[in-house]
């Protein structure tokens, strides 16, 4: 009897802990759907455009998909890209990135600060690239880096191209979201540096889904900060 009452009580408490975690799970799911909490947390991480004729263009990858189709933020910064190099911006650009299309596989990847390319499921840096020259850039001003994993790592293989070359300064195009985190990136690097992240947009998803996927990218950029401060990348 003493065994089964002290069951039913592990029962009923383990009951409780669902009851309030569940509660607590919705409401905050209906504050961030029907306030503006994540387009007000969106603000800090936008950058201004600071706009200047440089040496390269540095595309940053933006994910990319198994079956070699380029995600959305890669595909906004592709024309952003093209777009800054057509009207003369620079003479060269340059594409990076090889995606992980697992979100925690490419956690698991820039927490062991793995150098492990086998895990690459496509080349977004690739696929830029080759939608680019389809397009008309001429191969003499297309630069590909197909392995770069994460945004310091487009960056340092940025850097040691431009070194490589001689280039002093780069243009990086990346979304609005992610430029505090790649200027910051830039700047540890000692990179010469003119920002051009595709326009913002943050304050017009004011949609209950586009809200919570909102503060889905806010969480992954403020967390993606902290972890770039604990491993000295920014």
């Amino acid at each position: 009897m003493h065994k089964s009452l002290h069951k039913s009580g592990r029962v009923k408490t383990a009951l409780t802990v669902i009851k309030w975690f569940c509660a607590a799970f919705t409401a905050t799911a209906l504050f961030v759907m029907f306030t503006p909490a994540a387009n007000l947390l969106a603000r800090p991480l936008v950058v201004k455009e600071t706009l200047e004729k440089a040496d390269i263009i540095v595309v940053l990858g933006g994910g990319a998909f198994k079956n070699g189709v380029l995600a959305g933020a890669s595909n906004e910064r592709l024309i952003r890209g093209l777009l800054l190099y057509k009207e003369g911006w620079a003479p060269g650009i340059m594409f990076t990135g090889g995606a992980i299309a697992s979100k925690a596989a490419k956690i698991a990847h820039t927490l062991m600060k793995s150098t492990d390319k086998g895990v690459i499921d496509a080349s977004e840096g690739g696929l830029m690239g080759e939608t680019a020259l389809k397009l008309g850039v001429p191969e003499k001003a297309a630069v590909i880096d197909p392995s770069s994993t994460n945004t310091y790592e487009n960056l340092l293989h940025a850097k040691k191209y431009m070194d490589e070359k001689g280039l002093k300064s780069c243009i990086i195009v990346t979304s609005s979201l992610h430029m505090k985190r790649a200027s910051l990136v830039a700047k540890k690097l000692g990179l010469s540096y003119y920002g051009a992240p595709v326009k913002d947009v943050a304050r017009y998803r004011v949609g209950g889904l586009g809200r919570i996927n909102l503060m889905d990218e806010l969480l992954w950029e403020y967390a993606a900060i902290a972890l770039y401060r604990l491993y000295g990348y920014i």
